[in-house]
Formats: structure tokens, C-alpha cells, sequence
């Protein structure tokens, strides 16, 4: 017996949301975590930021897979990331470290979201190359800088202002970063094994050994500038190189 079209209608309906609801869990999430915070449940809520950055990452994904992605789903992303990455881990770090530093302290906050907001701006209006980001992921920055309430050496004084200051810089600079996906049409079973197989890595880092986030999500950090080093100076080997190549030509002249 044929399908009936209410069915169909409905499954291809199912299939071009999960990705949107999974960006609604993320947002909400990242509300929940803002009420965990103000009743003083810090740890509580950095849990949820780095469960809301599972579901980040899962949606852009399946919107691959599943072929659904759509501009209302990139807008809708990067509200989510604004509220979960942007102004949720700079009210954490505020809550645990930076308000002692009263107006600076209040500053650096404040700064935080602003950064955020621009980056996302950024991206969505001149879009991405598939394989770099320009400019640190307000995804990455804020699981960031939600990981340093967990450690009391570093959110205690001024390393942890310096370091939100860092990372804001980061996300409106212009240095690339791996985005660690390939072409749509190019969602094979090895990227799609390699990015679950981090899923549930992630997943079990979460619930078992939190700290193990910092050191990951830092490495990624520091990833971009080192690139970007090593890309000038490559560039200003080459450069010296043509010059020296140019020298030997004019003097056989």
C-alpha cells in the first residue's frame, strides 16, 4: 500500500528540523546554565556548556547528512552560539573570578559577548571556506572560558582576565583556524567515524575527566597562531628565495 502523503510530508518535515531542534537544545541549554549560575551552581553549569557544545557540533552535521541545511538554520545557529559560547561562559568567568576586579573585571565581561557577536556576524554575512575558519570559533572560545572556572590557579587573579582579553582578540582576528570538515558532497564514512568517534570522546571527557577539555580545547587555541607563524615565515623564506634566485640572473646578465 502506497505511503500516505501526510506521512511522507511529515518524515521529510522531521528530517529538515533535527538539526534545528538540536540548535534549540543548545540555546536552551545555554538558558538553563545562566539559571544554574545565578543560583551559585558554577560547576552544574559548566556541564551544560560543554553538553550545549555537543549539540553545536552535532547540528551542522546532520544538516550535512541529512542535506537540510537552511539560512533560517544558520541564523538560528549563531543565536545559539551568542547566548551559549558568548555571554554564558563570560557570566561564569564574572561569577567566579572576574568580579573581584569590580569596573575592569566588569569590562572584560562585557567585551566577551561583544567579540562573540561580531565573529558570528562576520561569518554569516561573508561566509567561510569549508576547511578554515577566519578568526577563533565562539564555540571553541567560550568552552574555553567556561573550563578555566574549574581551575582555581587560574581564574583566582589576573590570568584569567588576560586570557578572556586573549581569546576575544582571537575571535575578531583574522588568523585561520581547521574547521575539520570536508565538502558537503564529501561526507564519507571516514569523517563521519573520526568526528563521532570525538563525539563520544568528548562525551566521556564530560562525565569523567572535565579537566582533560582545557588542555584539548587550549591546543586547539594555540593551533592558529602557531600556523600562522609558520605560514610567514614560509612565505618570507620564499620571498628571500626568489630574491636570491633574481640576484644570480641579473649578475649572468
Amino acid at each position: 500500500m502506497a505511503e500516505k502523503p501526510f506521512w511522507a510530508n511529515f518524515k521529510n518535515y522531521l528530517r529538515k528540523n533535527i538539526p534545528n531542534y538540536l540548535t534549540a537544545g543548545n540555546l536552551m541549554l545555554g538558558m538553563l546554565a545562566l539559571l544554574y549560575v545565578l543560583e551559585g551552581r558554577h560547576q552544574t553549569a559548566i556541564s551544560l556548556l560543554f553538553i550545549a557544545m555537543l549539540l553545536d557540533g552535532l547540528d551542522g552535521k546532520l544538516a550535512v547528512h541529512l542535506k537540510a541545511g537552511s539560512p533560517l538554520g544558520k541564523q538560528l545557529d549563531s543565536l545559539a552560539d551568542l547566548v551559549s559560547f558568548g555571554v554564558l561562559p563570560a557570566i561564569i568567568l564574572y561569577a567566579v573570578s572576574l568580579n573581584q576586579f569590580s569596573f575592569a573585571g566588569l569590562f572584560v565581561t562585557l567585551l566577551f559577548p561583544v567579540a562573540g557577536a561580531y565573529r558570528l556576524a562576520r561569518f554569516n554575512l561573508r561566509g567561510e571556506r569549508e576547511t578554515i575558519f577566519h578568526g577563533l570559533p565562539i564555540t571553541i572560545a567560550g568552552g574555553a572560558l567556561a573550563s578555566l572556572g574549574m581551575h582555581e590557579s587560574i581564574n583566582a587573579a589576573w590570568p584569567a582576565a588576560l586570557l578572556t582579553l586573549l581569546l576575544a582578540l582571537l575571535m575578531v582576528s583574522r588568523i585561520h583556524y581547521p574547521a575539520f570538515k570536508g565538502r558537503q558532497q564529501e561526507a564519507n564514512i571516514l569523517s563521519f567515524l573520526l568526528f563521532y568517534g570525538a563525539v563520544i570522546a568528548f562525551t566521556v571527557f564530560i562525565f569523567s575527566w572535565r579537566e582533560f577539555i582545557l588542555y584539548m580545547l587550549f591546543l586547539y587555541i594555540a593551533a592558529g597562531p602557531l600556523f600562522s607563524v609558520y605560514r610567514l615565515c614560509g612565505r618570507l623564506w620564499r620571498k628571500q628565495r626568489r630574491f636570491v634566485e633574481l640576484r644570480w640572473v641579473n649578475r649572468g646578465q
